[in-house]
C-alpha cells in the first residue's frame, strides 16, 4: 500500500515520527518563546506610541513649521546625536526624529505646527525593545541571530513532518480534520495538537523560512537570483563626493521629493550619513506591503535635486520578492486583517508545545512512572542464611 492510503505502513513516516516528537519536545519552548516574542512586535510601533501619547498626540493644526526649522529644533535640543531618519505622521501627530548618542538610540518627538521639541523617548532598558532584540538575536549578538536561522529552518521542518505525521490516509482523511468534543480531556488535548498543526503548519514554514533570511541574507537572494533569473537586490545610489557637502535647504529637499512621487503618503525620511550617501524619501500607497512604503526617491544632500526614483513595481521580479520577505515574516501584506492572523499564529507554538508534552505525558512518562512506583511497592523478602545456603546448593 502507498504512503498516501496506508501512512502508518510507511517506514519514512515513523522516522519522521521521531524527529517530530524530540525535536517539538528538545526545542519545543524556544519555539514557544519565538512565537510569543513575535507576536508582540507585530504591533511594536503601535504599542509604543500608545504608551506615550504626551510625545505622540498633537493638536491637528498640520505642519505649519518647516523641515528645516523642525531639524534644527532636535539639532539644538540634542547637539551631541547624530539624526539618521525622520518619521513623517498625518495630522494629529508629532514626527519623530530617530537619533543616535552614545551608543544610545532614542526617538524625539516634534510638533510640526510650532517646531517645538516635545522630549525623547530612549530605546534602552524598554520591555518592547527587550521583546524584540530577543525575537530578533536571543539577546546574543550574532551568535543568537545564527542560532535563530537554525531554529527557523528547524520550525519549518518540525511543521513538514507534523503535517506529514497527520496525513491518516485517504479513506480515513475525515478522521484527521474531527473533533472530538464530547470525549474526555486527553482525546481533547489530542485533538487541539492537532487541529493547531493543520491550521498553522503552513504559515509556520513561511515564518521559519523567511526568519532563516537575516541569517543568510546572500545565500537567500542568490537563490532568488537563480530562480528567476535576474538580480534579487538593489542598492542606493552613491555619489562620488569624498568630503560631506552643505545640505541643501531641507524644506527645498522635501518639496522636490513629494514632486518626484506625488502619489502616497510620505512616510519615512533618511538623512545621508556618509561623503557617498545621498537622502531619501519613502511613499506609502494604499496596495503597499511595507507599512513604510515602496517606492523611493534620492535625493542629493547639496543640491536637493533627485538622484534616483525607485519604483517597487518595476523592479525585477527577484527584487520584489526580496524586499516581500519583511512583510511575509512580519504580517504587513494585508493591513490589520494579515497582522492579526499573524498574532495568532505566533501563539500556535505555545499550543503545539503544551499540548505535545501533554500527550508525551500520557502515553509514555505517565506508564513509566507507573511501573516505576509498582516496582517500589513490591515488599523487600529478606531470606535468612538457610534459605541462601539451599539455594546456592541447588
Amino acid at each position: 500500500m502507498s504512503f498516501l492510503d496506508s501512512p502508518r505502513q510507511s517506514p519514512w513516516r515513523r522516522a519522521l515520527f521521531q524527529f517530530h516528537l524530540w525535536a517539538g519536545l528538545g526545542i519545543g519552548l524556544y519555539f514557544l518563546l519565538i512565537g510569543l516574542s513575535g507576536s508582540v512586535i507585530v504591533y511594536k510601533k503601535e504599542l509604543e506610541r500608545l504608551a506615550l501619547p504626551r510625545l505622540v498626540q498633537v493638536a491637528p493644526g498640520g505642519s505649519a513649521a518647516s523641515f528645516q526649522q523642525m531639524y534644527d529644533a532636535v539639532r539644538y535640543a540634542y547637539p551631541d546625536a547624530s539624526i539618521t531618519n525622520a518619521y513623517l505622521y498625518p495630522p494629529g501627530y508629532s514626527w519623530s526624529f530617530r537619533l543616535s548618542r552614545q551608543h544610545e538610540r532614542i526617538q524625539v518627538y516634534v510638533d510640526p505646527s510650532s517646531a517645538t521639541v516635545l522630549g525623547h523617548d530612549s530605546y534602552r532598558d524598554k520591555f518592547l525593545q527587550w521583546v524584540y532584540e530577543f525575537h530578533v538575536n536571543l539577546l546574543a549578538g550574532p551568535t543568537g541571530v545564527l542560532l535563530n536561522g537554525i531554529g527557523g529552518l528547524l520550525l519549518a521542518l518540525v511543521s513538514i513532518s507534523g503535517a506529514v505525521v497527520w496525513w491518516p490516509g485517504r479513506r480515513h482523511w475525515r478522521n484527521g480534520v474531527r473533533y472530538a468534543f464530547g470525549a474526555g480531556w486527553k482525546r481533547q488535548n489530542y485533538d487541539l495538537h492537532k487541529w493547531s498543526g493543520f491550521l498553522s503548519a503552513a504559515l509556520l514554514i513561511l515564518l521559519g523560512v523567511t526568519g532563516a533570511y537575516w541569517t543568510w541574507p546572500r545565500h537567500f537572494e542568490a537563490a532568488l537570483a537563480w530562480l528567476t533569473d535576474g538580480p534579487a537586490r538593489t542598492t542606493a545610489p552613491r555619489l562620488a563626493a569624498k568630503t560631506l557637502p552643505v545640505w541643501a535647504n531641507l524644506d527645498t529637499v522635501l518639496g522636490n521629493a513629494r514632486r518626484a512621487l506625488p502619489e502616497g503618503e510620505p512616510t519615512l525620511f533618511r538623512f545621508a550619513s556618509r561623503a557617498d550617501d545621498v537622502h531619501s524619501l519613502k511613499r506609502v500607497m494604499p496596495a503597499d506591503w511595507r507599512t513604510q512604503g515602496e517606492d523611493t526617491v534620492y535625493l542629493h544632500p547639496a543640491t536637493g535635486t533627485v538622484v534616483h526614483r525607485d519604483f517597487h513595481s518595476q523592479q525585477p521580479l527577484g527584487v520584489r520578492l526580496q524586499r516581500d520577505i519583511y512583510s511575509l515574516h512580519f504580517g504587513t501584506f494585508a493591513g490589520h486583517l494579515s497582522r492579526a492572523l499573524w498574532v495568532l499564529v505566533g501563539l500556535a507554538p505555545a499550543v503545539l508545545f503544551v499540548s505535545g508534552l501533554l500527550m508525551y505525558w500520557n502515553r509514555v512518562l505517565l506508564k513509566r512512572t507507573k511501573r516505576w512506583n509498582q516496582r517500589l511497592a513490591r515488599p523487600l523478602v529478606l531470606e535468612t542464611s538457610e534459605q541462601v545456603l539451599r539455594r546456592i546448593s541447588r
